[in-house]
C-alpha cells in the first residue's frame, strides 16, 4: 500500500509540474526543456494533465480495497509501456537528452527504464 500511496503522490506532483510547463512557458518564460518549442510544451503540458488525472485516481481509489486492484494492474501495464520506451531511447539518447552531459544522457534511459519495469512488476504482482 505504500508504493501504491507514493506513486500516487509522485504522479500528482509531477502531472502538476508538467501540465505548467506550457504556461510557464507562454506567460514567464521558464523552460522545463531547454531548446523546446511551444508546441512541445504543449505537449508535455497535455502529458501533465493525463498523469495528473492518474494520480489522483489512484490517490482516490488507495482505501478501496474492490477497485485499488483494477487501477493497481493498469499502472502497472503504464510502467512496463514507460519501461518499453525508455528502452527505445536509451539508443536514441544522444537526441533525446542533448542537454545534459553524454554520460548521463545514456545512463538515464537505463535507469529509468529498470525503475519502470521494477515499478510495473510490482504493481502487476503484489496487489491482485
Amino acid at each position: 500500500m505504500t508504493i501504491y500511496n507514493i506513486t500516487a503522490k509522485a504522479l500528482i506532483a509531477l502531472g502538476v509540474l508538467f501540465f505548467c510547463s506550457l504556461f510557464l512557458k507562454v506567460l514567464a518564460g521558464v523552460n522545463l526543456v531547454p531548446g523546446s518549442t511551444h508546441l512541445g510544451h504543449y505537449f508535455i503540458s497535455f502529458a501533465g494533465a493525463m498523469v495528473l488525472a492518474w494520480g489522483l485516481l489512484m490517490h482516490k481509489t488507495s482505501c478501496n480495497e474492490q477497485v485499488m486492484p483494477i487501477v493497481a494492474n493498469a499502472t502497472g501495464v503504464m510502467f512496463i509501456l514507460l519501461a518499453v520506451m525508455r528502452v527505445v531511447a536509451f539508443f536514441v539518447a544522444e537526441q533525446v537528452f542533448d542537454f545534459v552531459p553524454s554520460v548521463i544522457a545514456y545512463a538515464l534511459p537505463a535507469v529509468e527504464s529498470v525503475t519502470f519495469f521494477v515499478l510495473g512488476s510490482v504493481f502487476l504482482t503484489r496487489y491482485k
